[in-house]
């Protein structure tokens, strides 16, 4: 089997809300599910649902309690470290967990969070989604967001921001950033995606793109490994071919692509980037290049 490097998924916050584990459940991902592949490192985000948005900053410490307890329970079989054969990076999708406060950014990232997603769909005090705020960027609390970041090490994640937000980001931002989980607009027009603009922007800066596979990102109705592969293609012709991986937002999607209903099933589309571009891009892929960029980060 082959390694992953998969930059998004929704499973921690599912498992909690639904009191079950990382190590078997009825999701997309846990360590059973990861335990097939050579070697895995899954970055694993906490998203809040509305509901409990009201106390933000609380349910992220909460789910930080829960990630703490998951990797102690099942200390055999996963661990922080990225060099174990299964590794665990603690993500935040929704600057609405810092609630406008420096100092909680700072405690969040003292407690192992090393990846922000700035907003999710809709406004936060950071900026706005990409369903949100059109003629609005970031705020000036967001401005301060990112320089902050940069100065922790901590990676910004542009996945969900609306265009202007992305360009404040990559205006301000003096470090590399990321979008964990987006795919070409040029090839599905989706206010998720990125335009070929704002992919030439992530290739100057040495930033990266994790490939989504929900299907209405993908072709707006379906995902088969044709129209998967069209969003490889199409972005690495723009940033090239080591700044692209994936981000499968596994367990934060309703439809999984045909024949792919979990991550036990990513052979098939290692093996059709295998089949299509050869061995050594398929391993750059899935694991090199997102490990590459993540090393001195996590």
């Amino acid at each position: 089997m082959f390694k992953i490097f998969d930059c998004h998924c929704d499973t921690l916050t599912k498992a909690m809300w639904s009191k079950q584990n990382i190590y078997k459940n009825n999701l997309h991902i846990d360590i059973e599910k990861l335990n097939v592949f050579e070697k895995a490192i899954q970055i694993f985000a906490i998203w809040l649902d509305r509901p409990y948005l009201d106390n933000a900053y609380n349910n992220t410490l909460k789910a930080i309690d829960f990630f703490n307890f998951q990797i102690k329970e099942y200390k055999d079989y996963i661990s922080k470290d990225i060099n174990s054969k299964i590794g665990a990076v603690l993500s935040i999708e929704g600057g609405e967990a810092v609630e406008g406060s420096i100092e909680k950014l700072i405690n969040l990232y003292e407690k192992g969070i090393r990846l922000m997603t700035l907003t999710w769909n809709y406004k936060n005090q950071i900026g706005c989604g990409a369903l949100s705020g059109f003629e609005e960027g970031l705020s000036s609390f967001g401005l301060d967001v990112i320089s902050k970041m940069n100065e922790l090490n901590m990676v910004i994640d542009v996945s969900h921001l609306n265009i202007k937000g992305f360009w404040d980001v990559y205006n301000k931002s003096n470090k590399p950033f990321i979008a964990t989980h987006s795919n070409s607009y040029t090839l599905c027009n989706h206010p998720r995606n990125l335009n070929d603009d704002q992919l030439k922007a992530i290739s100057e800066s040495n930033s990266m793109v994790g490939v989504n596979l929900y299907p209405v990102f993908v072709d707006g109705d379906k995902a088969n490994l044709d129209n998967i592969i069209r969003h490889f293609d199409y972005i690495m012709n723009i940033i090239g071919d080591k700044k692209i991986g994936i981000g499968c937002d596994f367990d934060g999607i309703s439809v999984c692509p045909e024949n792919i209903n979990d991550v036990t099933k990513l052979d098939i589309l290692y093996n059709r980037i295998n089949e299509v571009w050869g061995k050594e891009l398929a391993n750059n892929i899935f694991y090199n290049n997102m490990f590459n960029f993540f090393k001195d980060k996590i």
